[in-house]
């Protein structure tokens, strides 16, 4: 019972559906240049002007509902008794990440020309924010040791907690989704912008990589 999720396939869905409905609706009276009338330089520095417009592009949400669980092994004494006991947190937590590109990246080479084709190098998706719904968010059990500070004990569950929406983001696809949100969403936009056939692609993220 580690991860129970909530409105997992039903909510992204229609979070989709308004994120375009609101970006469709900003930009509905925007007056695009002609095709004929524009050089490649101005379609390039008209689509990098529209699409900084939109900022932060939110394109998928998650919901999630968590059982989270911290452990505190109380001090011994040369393993011949316990100074303490054992403390023991366990949270009922609701809480939310959404996952976005970060378009205020964009520069104009990022923007190439090909004929009939635009090609758009985006910024690799990521995870705009994660948080917990703290009204939602309950302590179910709570046990701490004579010398265990439960208010500081407490706050490391809930940041415990908000981590693991995190991870459970990045484990059930949450950047996969946001790419294949923005094939919905931006990239029709984009066309109609250019009147050309637009090719997204993404920046591949930098992997540190260390010696053993």
């Amino acid at each position: 019972m580690r991860l129970l999720k909530i409105a997992f396939w039903l909510f992204p869905w229609i979070f989709l559906l308004i994120c375009g409905y609101l970006v469709w609706n900003n930009w509905s009276n925007i007056n695009f240049l002609p095709q004929s009338s524009t050089n490649d330089s101005e379609v390039q520095n008209l689509v990098l002007e529209r699409i900084e417009d939109l900022g932060k592009l939110e394109l998928t949400k998650y919901h999630f509902q968590e059982i989270t669980e911290i452990q505190k092994i109380g001090k011994d004494f040369y393993n011949l008794f316990k100074l303490e006991g054992d403390s023991k947190a366990v949270l009922i937590s609701n809480g939310e990440a959404v996952g976005c590109l970060d378009l205020t990246k964009l520069e104009i080479k990022d923007l190439q020309m090909n004929g009939d084709t635009l090609l758009v190098q985006l910024p690799a998706p990521e995870i705009c924010y994660f948080k917990l719904d703290l009204n939602k968010t309950r302590v179910y059990a709570l046990e701490t040791g004579m010398f265990t500070n439960e208010k500081g004990f407490i706050e490391k569950a809930y940041k415990s907690a908000e981590s693991q929406i995190r991870e459970s983001a990045l484990s059930s696809g949450i950047l996969t989704q946001t790419k294949e949100h923005a094939e919905l969403i931006l990239r029709p936009i984009l066309e109609q912008i250019s009147n050309k056939q637009v090719i997204l692609v993404y920046d591949i993220p930098k992997v540190q990589i260390t010696n053993d």
